[in-house]
């Protein structure tokens, strides 16, 4: 009798976990560094995956623009 509950229910409660626990972890932010030129040449801020490279909003920081990459070459922006 053991046996047969133990057969069924462990993989049906394993199942039951597996499927609870895909859905609690969810999407985590990604964060990123971006650039941006500061009163002391360039810094670096974390950002999250909001700030896209080509979005329509800027992506500021203490009123500067981001920047991908540290040659400020490409700013980041939101979208709405």
């Amino acid at each position: 009798m053991k046996t047969k509950v133990f057969k069924f229910m462990f993989p049906a409660v394993a199942i039951v976990m597996a499927v609870g626990l895909a859905f609690a972890a969810g999407d985590l932010p990604v964060f990123k560094t971006a650039y941006y030129q500061g009163p002391n040449g360039i810094m670096t801020t974390s950002v999250g995956d909001d700030c896209v490279r080509d979005g329509a909003i800027s992506c500021t920081y203490d009123g500067f623009q981001l920047y991908e990459d540290p040659g400020l070459n490409h700013a980041l922006g939101k979208n709405p």
